[in-house]
């Protein structure tokens, strides 16, 4: 992977499935400028529709996997496809295919603990513990107890995923864990963070959620949400068990290979990543998240958005459990969502709550990420003219204009691209020099993040380098000062 010198070398996506982390794609500023102006037109869809129709022409025309974007803001919705679903018969995909939505679920998880607070069932500030079995032990830290509400906002300090998952495949680890799988790691598990220290992004804390919550109901988890969320939204397409019509419409997914993936068939996990559904009905749910459509649902999502913590290194600013990962939001602008992966789908639904917009992306393949190009949909940037596998949203850096890699032979820090217009041009560097010193810190040995964390700084603030070139022959010094970039 490419370390930047701009604040961070890589993205993860979040998902059902353990972060992968992605080649970083950079592109020089100047390129956002023109289209960063339609962050501020009055028709998002209209503003994004050539280049939506382009991006999937080019990317999904002939592709046996298919991708569904969806649009909403104040005038109206707009569906965009393009691609197949691949499941036995030629039909593409549209508004009404079915996808695996992955990690969205847990949004819809979270709403659920809202509204049963919100009709006194539950309390939000309430121990978790107090709706599970005698028998299983919740870990505690510094004498505080995980609440439903840390759940929720995912501070528990509960980790990504339970210890000890088996199985051949991500697949086989996630169907076969099972509620006595939970209760045993809770019992045996111990905190390092404490509860509401800092965000954690966690499938087992959602799953504990979701479990607990059904628990008090004295139902399923997926009936109370049928009868609580999507049904009250008209969402008629999403559900975790499909039925014949709804599987015939039903998108196959396909892994980074291109093979067909099977579907979860998720237990304990259901709660942090089972649900199906479409984007006509994710463009319902974003336009109550938005209020662009009547809703009861409406109060609690508004306490949804409410920003919890602000220093995920992965997630950015985070809600219940909203984020932002970190993306550029333009002047004006104010961006949430969430992202779902599973062996075979790809998703992503985000909205801008200050200018009611909203956008859905559905795909049955894992090779371009939806979450990517529902950012950069939001922000109005490109998505045409770059390789749509390894480019990223917009983000706004702090560094000196250079990229730097580990050379996968020698182990040394080397330079691979200086950016136009920045200090490190300026001082006439490029790709191919050896990185000897950070601040006088030697990189021998360090790792690439390592040398990024010794890089860091804030804007204004010098970096010193000191480089030799490839065949040792000649030292340079360099004093660069660190700007802001947006890439």
């Amino acid at each position: 992977m490419t370390g930047l010198l701009l604040w961070k070398a890589t993205t993860r996506f979040i998902s059902m499935k353990p972060c992968t982390i992605a080649r970083f794609a950079c592109y020089a500023a100047l390129v956002f400028a023109p289209r960063f102006a339609a962050a501020e037109q009055n028709d998002f869809i209209a503003a994004n529709a050539g280049e939506i129709k382009t991006f999937l022409q080019e990317n999904f025309a002939n592709a046996n996997s298919g991708m569904v974007i969806g649009l909403v803001d104040e005038h109206g919705s707009r569906i965009f496809s393009a691609g197949n679903l691949d499941n036995g018969t030629t039909a593409p995909v549209n508004g009404d295919a079915v996808f695996e939505i992955g990690s969205i679920t847990k949004t819809f998880t979270a709403l659920l603990l809202l509204d049963m607070a919100g009709r006194g069932e539950m309390k939000l500030d309430d121990p978790v513990a107090k709706y599970l079995p005698a028998s299983v032990k919740v870990p505690m830290r510094d004498g505080k107890e995980i609440t439903l509400l840390n759940l929720a906002a995912q501070d528990s300090g509960l980790p990504f995923n339970a210890d000890g998952l088996s199985g051949k495949d991500w697949v086989a680890r996630y169907d076969a864990f099972t509620v006595e799988n939970m209760y045993s790691f809770l019992s045996g598990y111990t905190l390092t963070t404490g509860p509401g220290v800092k965000f954690q992004y966690s499938n087992i804390g959602m799953s504990l959620l979701g479990h607990a919550i059904a628990l008090k109901a004295g139902t399923r988890f997926e009936s109370l949400l049928l009868n609580r969320i999507c049904r009250p939204l008209h969402m008629e397409s999403t559900c975790i068990t499909m039925t014949p019509e709804l599987k015939a419409r039903a998108a196959v997914g396909h892994d980074e290979s291109g093979k067909r993936a099977p579907d979860y068939q998720l237990q304990a996990l259901a709660p942090a990543g089972a649900l199906h559904s479409t984007a006509n009905d994710l463009l319902k749910y974003l336009s109550a998240n938005l209020g662009l459509a009547p809703s009861g649902l409406r109060p609690l999502m508004e306490k949804m958005q409410v920003i919890r913590h602000r220093d995920s290194p992965e997630m950015g600013k985070t809600a219940m459990p909203w984020y932002d990962q970190s993306v550029y939001n333009p002047p004006g602008t104010e961006f949430f969502g969430h992202g779902g992966g599973t062996a075979g789908s790809s998703t992503f639904i985000g909205f801008d709550k200050r200018q009611h917009r909203g956008v859905v992306v559905l795909s049955n393949q894992n090779t371009i990420h939806s979450s990517t190009v529902g950012w950069r949909i939001l922000q109005c940037a490109p998505l045409n003219g770059m390789n749509a596998r390894t480019m990223q949203p917009v983000r706004e850096y702090v560094g000196g204009g250079i990229a730097f890699d580990l050379d996968k032979q020698t182990g040394t820090l080397r330079i691979t691209k200086v950016y136009p217009n920045t200090s490190a041009a300026l001082a006439g560097l490029s790709p191919g020099l050896i990185i000897q010193k950070i601040d006088g810190i030697p990189t021998a040995g360090k790792s690439l993040a390592d040398c990024l964390a010794i890089a860091r700084g804030t804007v204004g603030t010098k970096i010193r380098l000191e480089l030799i070139t490839l065949d040792g022959s000649q030292t340079n010094a360099v004093e660069l000062t660190r700007q802001k970039f947006r890439l």
